[in-house]
């Protein structure tokens, strides 16, 4: 596969990380469902990090407002800014066992909610519940399967 025609594949796995987030649940379940469009972005920052960057968190985050419902620009300063972090650390990251990778992401996502709680308690808009924290340690779980599932697709498309 020509390599410059297999980027592709980065947009598209965000793209189906973000449909995922249309996927009806019961309200019981909400509270413990993944973000995985943040994880598959985390992801590509690590695998890519001269491909993908902070304006495609700006992107995916501004994303996630529209398919949440959400005021524009509310999840992509915390995005943006877990992923700078990302970017200045993917080589160390690279090397961490994936235990480690998964805390990692977990004080990543952390940081991403905290960002977005700050920024929702300024306009006034009513504060996420504790229960959210579930979701971000179901994320941090899911990080290894996705990690192997990503990590096959992109050898399997020769995506560099």
């Amino acid at each position: 596969m020509n390599r410059a025609n297999a980027i592709w594949v980065i947009y598209a796995s965000l793209g189906c990380a973000l449909l995922l987030m249309l996927l009806p649940l019961p309200m019981d379940w909400r509270m413990i469902r993944p973000d995985i469009a943040t994880l598959v972005l985390y992801y590509w920052v690590l695998a890519l990090p001269h491909r993908v960057g902070v304006a495609t968190a700006f992107t995916v985050g501004v994303m996630q407002d529209l398919i949440e419902g959400a005021p524009l620009g509310l999840s992509s300063p915390g995005l943006m800014l877990a992923t700078l972090l990302l970017l200045l650390n993917y080589q160390r990251i690279r090397q961490f066992d994936l235990l480690q990778q998964s805390l990692m992401m977990l004080v990543l996502l952390i940081l991403s909610a905290g960002v977005e709680q700050w920024l929702r308690n300024g306009i006034d808009l009513p504060a996420s519940s504790w229960s959210g924290l579930f979701g971000l340690v179901c994320s941090m779980l899911c990080w290894i399967p996705l990690r192997s599932a990503l990590r096959h697709s992109r050898r399997y498309y020769e995506v560099y």
